[in-house]
């Protein structure tokens, strides 16, 4: 039987569409939710009490717990949140299905990539590195309104700002960001195949979702398929961006596994780690949105498991404030199936 590791901050949907098409699964991972199913499962989150993710997750625990076991496999298949910090250490393994981590670490450091975008001609929002507050005040008036996020990291958390007011401890340095007023969409492939468009959720500045697929006009993934020869991309990965008046301005590459993997597996009703691995085609058709649900105060949450909620956090477990809750993956029937989630958590 094929061994597959898959590593990220949440591999369930991609570890258990690897268990569903019969290989042996190790997940080494920062959440373990109870609907996680794998032969071995490493994960370092406190199941009791979850914290904040911000201030607890270390990703050298997941890469370390990797590198002395991934011999043992036949493939790796690396999702979000590893080889994303500019001081990420990278391993040298020869069994990556995709992106090698050097190569992710080196595209997630946003000010590069974006220099290298302007260069070939693509668009991107004005930016520039903060080093103090000093700086920001000044690009603040600079853009008007602007963006601030991390120099390295794809996703995550941005946030929105008009004046210093509520900007506190911050970590120096920072990218600022002019601020596009647009949709936001990811586009993604299969090394040099397109699979889809996906609308992105954006709530807070928070990524919370997609709705896969997305009917956009036109061709925009042609203009965006080069990207992958450039930057020596491998498997699967995507493009975010915004949509203004029909221009098209990249925000973020990301180089492996992606959000999308269950929608996209979903709607196509494709076993997609299968596909990765035996390079089979994969088209998405039905409409499915996934949402992640945050907590909205401290809570304990008593998730019960049924149809369309997923990543399920142990019963009884503590959730603290803007945390995740779970993950609603279906095409109608959102609204009432999240406030049955709110409701399951005193």
């Amino acid at each position: 039987m094929m061994k597959v590791l898959v590593v990220g901050v949440n591999t369930r949907p991609i570890a258990n569409s690897l268990k569903r098409a019969n290989y042996y699964v190790c997940s080494v991972s920062y959440y373990a939710p109870e609907d996680l199913l794998a032969d071995e499962i490493y994960y370092f989150i406190n199941k009791d009490r979850h914290g904040k993710f911000l201030e607890n997750y270390r990703e050298e625990f997941l890469t370390r717990k990797v590198n002395e076991i991934h011999e043992e496999f036949d493939y790796i298949l690396i999702g979000s949140g590893v080889f994303e910090r500019e001081n990420s250490k990278v391993y040298d393994w020869d069994n990556v299905l995709g992106t090698e981590p050097k190569k992710i670490k080196e595209l997630s450091y946003k000010p590069r990539i974006y220099r290298e975008l302007k260069r070939l001609g693509y668009e991107v929002p004005e930016f520039r590195v903060a080093k103090n507050y000093n700086d920001l005040e000044k690009f603040l008036d600079e853009f008007d309104k602007a963006v601030v996020k991390p120099l390295s990291g794809s996703g995550g958390f941005i946030r929105k700002i008009t004046s210093l007011d509520n900007l506190k401890n911050i970590k120096f340095p920072i990218l600022i960001q002019e601020l596009i007023e647009g949709k936001s969409f990811s586009a993604n492939f299969i090394n040099n195949i397109f699979i889809c468009y996906n609308k992105q959720i954006i709530i807070n500045g928070l990524y919370s979702g997609n709705r896969t697929p997305y009917p956009l006009n036109g061709e925009i993934w042609k203009k965006l398929l080069d990207i992958k020869e450039i930057f020596d991309i491998k498997g699967m990965w995507g493009v975010d961006f915004i949509l203004k008046d029909n221009n098209v301005f990249i925000l973020d590459i990301n180089p492996r596994l992606l959000g999308t993997f269950e929608t996209i597996e979903i709607s196509s009703k494709t076993n997609l780690s299968r596909a990765l691995i035996n390079n089979l085609e994969v088209k998405p058709k039905n409409t499915v949105i996934k949402r992640i649900v945050f907590s909205k105060r401290r809570v304990r949450a008593k998730i019960k498991p049924c149809k369309f909620v997923f990543d399920i956090p142990k019963f009884g477990a503590i959730i603290e404030k803007g945390e995740p809750l779970a993950t609603v993956i279906a095409n109608r029937n959102l609204k009432s199936v999240i406030k049955k989630i709110y409701e399951w958590c005193i």
